[in-house]
């Protein structure tokens, strides 16, 4: 739940009020982006999930500049690697500012918490990342940290599609996603 948390609060960041949420998932980051008043599209694969835009990130079926922010939330990992670039690219071109991305970065580790009065609370997410090769399970392709999939290579490939990584982080209670918040590069 705090990764839709921090999904909605970053686009709410961003600035601008239409966003496109690319994977509906259960539909609980764009509701929270609804009761903040933004406007929200959306796009997946399956139809049943009754989203805006019928749809593969590889090829939205958007016009470029569409949307002032873009949210691809744990997506990107269900291509292959190899459609990585195209699927930024494309996220680029339908977006008029910024892209907010977050990949799974499975850690085996604990959440820490210090809430004092007067002070604003401090979480902390501590672990190892998990350094084996990662297996197709049905569902991920890949997955940020595991063997041959660092953060050297999924930074590379966000500049190569044209992206300026604003901010990168791994949420405080979160031992699994990370967010990158990148912008268009003209």
């Amino acid at each position: 739940m705090i990764s839709y948390w921090y999904q909605a609060t970053e686009v709410r960041r961003c600035g601008g009020r239409q966003v496109l949420e690319v994977g509906i998932g259960m539909g609980l980051t764009t509701w929270l982006l609804r009761r903040w008043g933004l406007e929200v599209a959306t796009l997946d694969v399956d139809p049943s999930l009754e989203p805006t835009y019928v749809g593969d990130v590889r090829a939205l079926p958007c016009a470029d500049g569409q949307f002032d922010t873009v949210l691809a939330a744990e997506v990107l990992e269900h291509l292959p690697y190899c459609d990585f670039e195209q699927s930024l690219r494309e996220l680029r071109r339908v977006a008029r500012r910024n892209v907010v991305l977050t990949l799974p970065c499975p850690l085996v580790g604990f959440h820490a918490g210090l809430n004092l009065p007067l002070l604003k609370p401090l979480f902390l997410a501590c672990g190892l990342p998990r350094c084996s090769r990662h297996r197709f399970d049905g569902q991920h392709h890949w997955e940020l940290g595991r063997r041959g999939y660092s953060k050297r290579r999924i930074r590379r490939s966000i500049r190569a599609a044209g992206l300026t990584i604003a901010r990168e982080y791994r949420p405080g209670l979160s031992l699994y996603s990370y967010f990158f918040v990148l912008t268009r590069q003209p």
